[in-house]
């Protein structure tokens, strides 16, 4: 038995704030992923984290099993700390990797249920984009409909623990007076699949989220961003990537040259251009 399960990770969220007397995330996933396989020709257990170790126990035992009775290995494209999702990617490909190599049914409430018990959650293994109350694990709303949209990200430097991050938040009773018009406006261009009003509410929840986590690189590359033709920028809300929304008109080679004379005049890490992409969890076997 061969099996390879792979998750996208993020480019931070595209909104997130507080409204209606709960939490919102906007998912943001992108073609870049964690990696899990499987099989009989794997003699160990490797590459995997703290976190990504407790979901392999904790789904073993929601599945009513003692032991894994395969090799695995964890590979990923996401560093870790940055606000790409990485941790919930990791904790998704190994809850479907092993309940698929035990033939086991899953869904992405039986990831979100095992995750949540680890950490808050990016919902980045749901298919499309999805609105979700990440402290909670509940999804409030799925979109299929994904607007054409490629993201050059940029590195602000450091790294954040999303654990003590949100702990600190949740003490501190920081949640600020409400979005619920950063909420309406991303539902409005989930709705109607407009790049530009997706990137508008980015833009807005990118700079909302400077009271909680300030990035002092943000103003200055949108401005340069905004100059060179990008239609918004989002923020990692709990790590440090931030990202340049572009739409689908240009060429890549022309978007990373703009891309790079951002990051030589802004003092920030230029990472990767990826692509906006549909969350979900993908399975081969072999």
């Amino acid at each position: 038995m061969e099996l390879m399960v792979r998750v996208p990770g993020s480019c931070g969220e595209l909104v997130q704030g507080w409204a209606h007397g709960e939490y919102f995330l906007g998912t943001c996933p992108i073609d870049r992923y964690t990696t899990v396989q499987v099989g009989e020709r794997l003699s160990d257990i490797t590459g995997l984290g703290e976190k990504s170790r407790r979901a392999l126990a904790l789904t073993l035992q929601a599945l009513g099993s003692k032991e894994f009775p395969y090799g695995l290995r964890l590979c990923s494209q996401l560093p870790q700390g940055k606000g790409m999702a990485s941790s919930s990617a990791d904790i998704a490909a190994v809850v479907v990797a092993v309940a698929e190599s035990l033939q086991q049914k899953w869904s992405p409430q039986f990831i979100m249920d095992i995750a949540t018990q680890i950490e808050p959650t990016d919902g980045i293994f749901c298919p499309g984009i999805v609105l979700m109350d990440h402290i909670h694990g509940q999804v409030l709303a799925h979109y299929d409909h994904l607007p054409a949209m490629r993201i050059a990200m940029f590195d602000t430097g450091g790294t954040v623990n999303t654990c003590s991050f949100h702990q600190e938040r949740s003490e501190n009773k920081s949640r600020g007076t409400g979005s619920e018009g950063l909420l309406a406006a991303f539902q409005q261009a989930m709705e109607q699949g407009r790049a530009d009003l997706l990137a508008e509410a980015a833009t807005r929840s990118a700079f909302a989220n400077q009271e909680l986590l300030y990035k002092k690189d943000l103003a200055k590359v949108w401005r340069l961003g905004k100059d060179a033709g990008a239609l918004g920028i989002n923020a990692a809300h709990s790590g440090t990537v931030i990202g340049l929304l572009w739409s689908s008109g240009i060429e890549d080679t022309e978007l990373r040259r703009r891309a790079a004379l951002i990051a030589r005049q802004s003092g920030v890490q230029f990472m990767d251009l990826v692509h906006l992409c549909s969350g979900g969890v993908e399975v081969k076997r072999s």
